[in-house]
């Protein structure tokens, strides 16, 4: 009768095996001054065959008969042999019977294993699929921290000279507008120095949230260094850039900030460049980054709370 096997049975008995044959080949080794017929030996050896096949094909009768042919032949050879080689033979029968023992249980024990086997593959796949969500999560995670701004939440300076070079190279591609902000929050240092860092630290938070409100999805905010910041306006004309300019300025004038029982305000100065009337005098983004540094220096200038494009 066949029965069907789980791999890690076929592997069970096939380490069996390979323990006694083991036994088998030393003993023959050791001792070759036995005198064994050839059919004694050709059956010992045809144990590591026929078990190999058991383990594929699981034939239980034919397996049982092999032993008691084996069993046989050492019997026949028992009486002659010196008491040595009885030892040996002893030894071998032994064996074989540990060896059916061994096979019987895992018999016995086939529904349980498989079960187990397949109850281990499924926690193996679902270990497998967590493993990889953990180490694609991680890689996500670490791709954001190398991008991101800790402070703010903006993206940082390292992911802005990436994404203008993008940006730049598809305007001047597909003639498209392109609009850039830098904001500078006036008298920062005055703020940390009256207030503390801290209270530094939470006002960028607030202008961060600010000029974040201002922005549609495909806008882009970075904190460039320091009190700096950074927006990107893919597709934007000059007049809707300064309308977002105009709105963050006003917001940000308008937010109060608090210290103890104090109550302060802040202003930025903003510097605008549009990409597109000015495509021919910008031959990289060097040149932009340029452009929109002068325009936030002249409006630093000009009295601050101020916005500049030129």
């Amino acid at each position: 009768m066949h029965h069907n096997i789980s791999f890690t049975l076929m592997i069970k008995i096939l380490l069996y095996n390979s323990v006694l044959s083991g036994a088998i080949y030393l003993f023959l080794y050791i001792n070759k001054a036995i005198t064994f017929n050839t059919t004694i030996i050709i059956g010992i050896f045809t144990i590591n065959i026929i078990a190999g096949l058991i383990a594929v094909m699981f034939i239980a009768k034919p397996f049982a008969h092999l032993l008691r042919s084996i069993q046989s032949l050492i019997n026949a050879q028992f009486t002659s042999a010196d008491p040595f080689s009885r030892e040996l033979l002893i030894r071998l029968t032994h064996g074989l019977e540990q060896f059916k023992e061994k096979s019987d249980s895992l018999l016995r024990e086939k529904d349980s294993i498989v079960n187990e086997l397949i109850e281990s593959k499924k926690l193996l796949e679902k270990y497998s699929n967590n493993l990889e969500e953990m180490v694609e999560q991680r890689t996500e995670i670490l791709k954001w921290l190398s991008i991101t701004d800790p402070l703010t939440g903006l993206y940082n300076r390292r992911y802005f000279i990436e994404q203008i070079e993008l940006e730049f190279k598809r305007a001047k591609r597909y003639n498209r507008d392109l609009s850039l902000l830098m904001l500078d929050i006036d008298h920062f240092k005055a703020v940390n120095d009256n207030y503390g860092h801290q209270v530094g630290d939470i006002v960028l938070r607030k202008i961060s949230s600010i000029i974040i409100n201002q922005l549609r999805d495909s806008d882009l905010a970075f904190r460039y260094g320091g009190e700096e910041f950074m927006v990107i306006l893919p597709e934007t004309k000059p007049d809707d850039a300064m309308n977002v300019a105009k709105r963050m300025k006003q917001e940000i004038m308008d937010t109060e900030h608090a210290y103890r029982n104090l109550n302060f305000k802040v202003t930025a100065s903003i510097g605008i460049v549009s990409i597109k009337d000015m495509l021919g005098r910008f031959e990289t983004v060097d040149d932009i980054i340029k452009k929109v540094d002068d325009n936030l220096y002249k409006a630093k200038n000009s009295g601050r709370n101020t916005i500049i494009y030129e």
